[in-house]
C-alpha cells in the first residue's frame, strides 16, 4: 500500500510534470500558428483521432469482451491526447516533423475539454452496472490544467526567455524525457506485476491490436484526405502515439485506479518495435528517392 501511495503521490506527479515541461520546451507559438499552413492535415488528423480512436476501442471491447478494468483502460487510452514521442518517431523517419509537433500541440490543448467528455461517454456506454465509474469532470479538467497546460506553458515561457540555452541542451532534454517515460512505465509495471503474471496474454493481444489499428487509421485518414506520403506517415505516428503521462494522471491521480494503466503501458511496449520497423522502412524509402549528391551536382551545373 505504501509503494502505491508513493507512486501516486510523489513519483507520477513529478515524472508527468517533467515530461510536460520538456514538451513545452519543444514548442513555440509558431507551432500553433502553423495550423494555418497545414489546415487540411491538422483538421483531418485532429477530427480523425477524436472520432476513430474511440470507435476502434469500442470495436475491440465488443469483440474481445475484456475484463472491466481493461475496458476502462481502453477508454482512457482512446481519450488521451497524442504523445510527444510521435515527434521523435517522425524525426527518426525523416517525415514531417513540423506537422507532427503542431498536431501534438493541438491535441494536448483540446484534451482539456475532449478527454473528460470522451471518458464520461465511454464509461457510461461500456461498463456494466457492477463496475460503475463516476468521472469527476470538473476535477479531471482541473488536474489536466495543472499537470498538462501549466508545465507546457512554463516550458514555452522558459524557451522564449532562454532560447539559446534550451536549444543548446535540446538533445539532452529529449533523452531525459525518454528516460522519465521509461521510469514511469517501470513504476506502472511494478505496481501491476501480479496482473501481468495472471493476464499478460489477453492484455498484450488487445494492446497490439489497438496499436496496429490506430496506425492503420492514421495512414487511411491521410490517404483519404489526399495527403502526400510524408504526411501520411506523420499521421500514422501521431495516431499511434498516446500520451501515457496524461493517462497516468487521470488513472492514478483522478480515478485512483492504477490497474487502468496496465493496458496503456502494454500498448506502448507492444507498439515500439512495430513503429520502429515502420520508421526504418520509411527512412530507407525516402533515402532511395532522394537524388544522389553526384546527380544533384549535375543538375546544378545545367
Amino acid at each position: 500500500m505504501i509503494e502505491l501511495n508513493l507512486i501516486a503521490d510523489v513519483a507520477v506527479p513529478a515524472i508527468v510534470w517533467l515530461l510536460m515541461l520538456v514538451v513545452g520546451l519543444e514548442l513555440t507559438l509558431a507551432d500553433f500558428r502553423r495550423v494555418l499552413l497545414y489546415p487540411k492535415a491538422v483538421g483531418v488528423a485532429t477530427v480523425g483521432q477524436l472520432l476513430l480512436l474511440p470507435l476502434i476501442a469500442a470495436g475491440l471491447i465488443w469483440t474481445l469482451q475484456p475484463a472491466p478494468y481493461l475496458v476502462a483502460g481502453m477508454v482512457l487510452l482512446a481519450a488521451c491526447p497524442g504523445g510527444a514521442i510521435s515527434n521523435f518517431y517522425t524525426y527518426l523517419a525523416r517525415a514531417n516533423v513540423a506537422l507532427s509537433v503542431t498536431l501534438t500541440a493541438v491535441s494536448s490543448l483540446l484534451a482539456l475539454l475532449t478527454m473528460p467528455l470522451l471518458m464520461s461517454a465511454g464509461f457510461a456506454l461500456f461498463l456494466d452496472r457492477h463496475e460503475v465509474i463516476e468521472v469527476p469532470v470538473g476535477r479531471m479538467a482541473l488536474k489536466l490544467a495543472i499537470m498538462l497546460a501549466v508545465p507546457i506553458a512554463a516550458g514555452m515561457g522558459l524557451r522564449r526567455w532562454k532560447e539559446p540555452l534550451v536549444e543548446r541542451h535540446a538533445q539532452g532534454l529529449r533523452w531525459l524525457s525518454l528516460a522519465a517515460l521509461g521510469l514511469l512505465i517501470a513504476l506502472i509495471l511494478f505496481a501491476q506485476r501480479e496482473s501481468i503474471m495472471n493476464e499478460a496474454g489477453p492484455v498484450t493481444l488487445a494492446a497490439a491490436l489497438f496499436s496496429q489499428l490506430d496506425m492503420a487509421a492514421g495512414w487511411g485518414v491521410g490517404r483519404l484526405a489526399g495527403l502526400n506520403v510524408e504526411d501520411r506517415f506523420t499521421l500514422l505516428f501521431e495516431f499511434a502515439a498516446r500520451n501515457l503521462a496524461i493517462a497516468a494522471v487521470i488513472g492514478i491521480m483522478v480515478l485512483g485506479r492504477v490497474e487502468y494503466l496496465l493496458f496503456a503501458t502494454l500498448f506502448f511496449l507492444t507498439q515500439v518495435p512495430i513503429v520502429l520497423l515502420v520508421v526504418v522502412i520509411y527512412a530507407r524509402r525516402s533515402a532511395r528517392q532522394r537524388p544522389s549528391p553526384r546527380h544533384s551536382a549535375v543538375g546544378q551545373t545545367r
